[in-house]
């Protein structure tokens, strides 16, 4: 019983202390402390790991972008590919990350009709 409350005060402490949130063209080009710069790489790869699982997931008509099997995007790719869109476009700052990123794959990766 004791290790249930110490595992559920936990939970609640982690959850507590946890804030997600929406990372933006601004924020990601311009961080405001150091610290930041981490945090963004990290939630870049998280959105670029979810975008592809979800086209893993789909059927390859309904792929909104087809990467080759065989590659594995770095990091670099991904925000490179992403902010090349963003200025391509001349975005607003308020845009979340994952809106380039997804059209960037989507021009990058195109998915052929057979």
């Amino acid at each position: 019983m004791r290790r249930c409350l110490i595992i559920a005060a936990l939970v609640i402490l982690a959850c507590r202390t946890a804030s997600a949130q929406t990372v933006r063209l601004e924020q990601y080009r311009n961080p405001s402390d150091p610290k930041f710069k981490v945090f963004n790489h990290l939630y870049l790869k998280g959105v670029v790991d979810g975008l592809i699982a979800y086209a893993a997931a789909q059927d390859a008509k309904d792929r909104f972008f087809c990467m080759p099997p065989q590659l594995a995007i770095t990091l670099e790719q991904a925000e490179e590919i992403m902010l090349r869109y963003a200025e391509k476009k001349q975005l607003a700052g308020t845009v979340p990350i994952g809106v380039p990123l997804l059209a960037g794959f989507k021009e990058a990766f195109p998915c052929t009709k057979e």
